[in-house]
């Protein structure tokens, strides 16, 4: 498969637990090999159902999830699997595979590294704390090497030295790969682009470069919707007041008053909806490093 390819398609995917709880609607984005992006939204948004869409886990209502053939994809669950609690850290990650991998230890070692964590081969799973269980889960999906990486809230119980290793193995991530986070500075250092969750709308907005891009967009896109409203509130007015001082004339001025009272209706109608607050959407300060290969995605969002 070539770099840059389309591997992932969303095509007007919808889905929900009935008609009371819609969690995507219509919902349409595109990923690209190499790509490194994030998905954002409040919590209860729907970013874990887009995960599971992908894995097949759940289907959509309606529309379409294309994955290119023969993709593979790792993501890290959440809670080790109760029959797998009496393994060992060896046969725990000899079962990331559907066929037996030959001098796995090397890799095993590669891989805890890389969250930080010390974990004989030969431990049994059920001895490790909560946490350290996590991270298991995570080197779980790291050591598959698949073209596609699904990563939920992966810094959540690593220590600052695991966050460091592990932003620098997804820096240096050549293959393709989705993180749900809320941590900016540990986002910034390597996204490409942000694939953002309205809790609202239940829509996908996709946004070229990282979270502190998609901060700028946003209040741009606020800043005008909020500026043509006003302009369209002045106007409303002014038609309203002229066309209250034609009807007052009578006869054939009332004509020219229905006309204004039109226009007001027409001016109301032209309003847009201002874009809700949103929890998730909030200012912080970090140094950013812009990346300048931004073309993850087929078409930037206006």
């Amino acid at each position: 498969m070539l770099q840059g390819e389309v591997i992932l398609r969303f095509d007007k995917a919808s889905f929900g637990y009935g008609p009371a709880k819609p969690i995507l609607d219509e919902v349409d984005f595109t990923m690209r090999r190499g790509s490194k992006i994030t998905l954002m939204g409040q919590n209860g948004a729907g970013k874990s159902t887009i995960f599971q869409l992908i894995t097949k886990a759940l289907e959509p209502d309606s529309g379409a999830v294309h994955i290119a053939s023969g993709l593979t994809i790792a993501t890290a669950r959440q809670v080790i699997a109760r029959d797998q609690r009496d393994l060992t850290v060896r046969e725990f990650f000899e079962k990331c595979f559907p066929k037996k991998i030959y001098d796995i230890d090397p890799k095993i070692d590669e891989v805890l590294k890389v969250v930080n964590l010390v974990a004989p081969h030969d431990k049994v799973i059920k001895s490790f704390s909560g946490g350290q269980q996590v991270r298991l889960l995570l080197a779980s999906a790291l050591i598959q090497d698949p073209d596609l990486l699904l990563l939920d809230e992966p810094t959540n119980n690593l220590d600052k030295a695991g966050i460091a290793h592990l932003t620098q193995f997804l820096v240096e991530y050549d293959k393709t790969c989705i993180v749900i986070s809320h941590d900016a500075s540990f986002l910034n250092t390597f996204t490409q682009g942000v694939l953002y969750l309205d809790v609202f709308t239940h829509k996908v907005e996709q946004y070229a470069g990282n979270y502190f891009d998609l901060l700028e967009e946003i209040s741009a896109r606020i800043e005008r919707e909020n500026r043509k409203n006003a302009q369209l509130a002045k106007k409303i007015q002014e038609n309203k007041e002229k066309a209250n001082f034609f009807a007052r004339k009578g006869g054939k001025m009332r004509l020219v008053a229905k006309r204004m009272r039109e226009r007001a209706e027409e001016a109301e109608e032209a309003k847009v909806e201002v874009r809700k607050e949103d929890k998730t959407i909030r200012s912080f300060c970090v140094s950013t490093t812009r990346d300048e290969n931004k073309g993850w995605m087929s078409e930037k969002s206006k």
